[in-house]
């Protein structure tokens, strides 16, 4: 007998579906942040009026404010969402993987 379970049909089916809804629910929830940042057209406005800091800090990517690095962070994220929905196209190659890398918080 090999070790490890193996995976069966209806186990196949349940993660489709668990992982779908669940790409769903997360690509709305960046449709959401962005919205509700960049909504009014004025996303670093907004995000410094939050209390992010607009004076360029050298620890963010290309020394960059954090309202900046949060805006574009969102931005990438929102890109990916509006791929996922078929309202946007990447037209580059763009590795949004290690662009959010920097923000996983060691997760």
């Amino acid at each position: 007998m090999p070790v490890g379970a193996t995976i069966g049909h209806d186990q196949v089916n349940n993660t489709i579906t668990s992982l779908a809804v669940r790409m769903r629910d997360l690509m709305e929830d960046v449709r959401h942040l962005d919205l509700e940042v960049n909504g009014q057209g004025n996303g670093l406005a907004y995000l410094q009026s939050i209390g992010f800091d607009g004076a360029a800090n050298p620890a963010n990517p290309g020394g960059k404010s954090d309202a900046q690095y949060a805006l574009d962070t969102i931005s990438y994220l929102h890109t990916v969402s509006g791929v996922y929905a078929g309202t946007a196209t990447q037209a580059t190659a763009f590795n949004f993987d290690q662009a959010l890398s920097a923000v996983w918080a060691g997760q």
